[in-house]
């Protein structure tokens, strides 16, 4: 289980604190991730969109793979994310062994106040934990918001990783909506020294 030590001062004189997520979180959880999500309903077929969305709130299937996580402040949960030891397990395309993320989401209502920060480096910290050399994810292309974000944290685009989610989700022929990859490593091994040599 994840320990609830992780506290991230926010903007508005109050606390952030990361915790596990269990079953009792789940419908919370899911109203936060479609009302995340849902502004990005016409980046993507509709088909394609309902794939992604069923897939982001498949919380069993990421809780089964890794760890859910919700971040709260004045005892309300105003994001959450999963967490994958293994990202391999994602079917995205990522090298066995390195850690990674999934269905980063703050609710609308309390974006700005640090939230998005405090599950990425709670997802750092479990990533270094398992001794993962590399944290990765997908961001969408039309998130320009969250690739500020990553950016301005120090990520690095891993381009060889970008997946089509038009493509992916089965809307074969539509115009591509890119999911970009980012990575961040966190031992010594360089990246490139690994593709390398694997």
């Amino acid at each position: 289980m994840i320990s609830a030590d992780v506290v991230v001062p926010s903007g508005q004189n109050s606390s952030i604190a990361v915790r596990s997520a269990g079953p009792a979180d789940h419908a919370t959880i899911r109203e936060i991730v479609s009302s995340a999500y849902r502004q990005y309903r016409r980046e993507l077929t509709p088909k394609a969109y309902a794939h992604y969305l069923a897939d982001l709130l498949d919380l069993d299937r990421h809780s089964h793979h890794g760890h859910l996580v919700v971040a709260e402040a004045d005892g309300r949960v105003l994001g959450s994310g999963a967490f994958y030891p293994d990202s391999s397990v994602q079917g995205l395309g990522w090298p066995p062994g390195w850690a990674g993320g999934r269905a980063l989401a703050v609710h609308p209502a309390a974006r700005g106040r640090g939230v998005a920060s405090a599950l990425l480096k709670t997802s750092e910290r479990l990533a270094r934990n398992h001794g993962a050399p590399v944290f990765a994810f997908h961001t969408a292309a039309f998130m320009s918001a969250a690739i500020g974000l990553y950016e301005k944290f120090g990520y690095s685009r891993a381009p060889e990783f970008d997946v089509d989610l038009n493509a992916h989700y089965g809307a074969a022929g539509a115009p591509p909506a890119v999911a970009i990859a980012y990575c961040r490593h966190l031992i010594a091994r360089p990246y490139r020294h690994w593709r390398a040599t694997r």
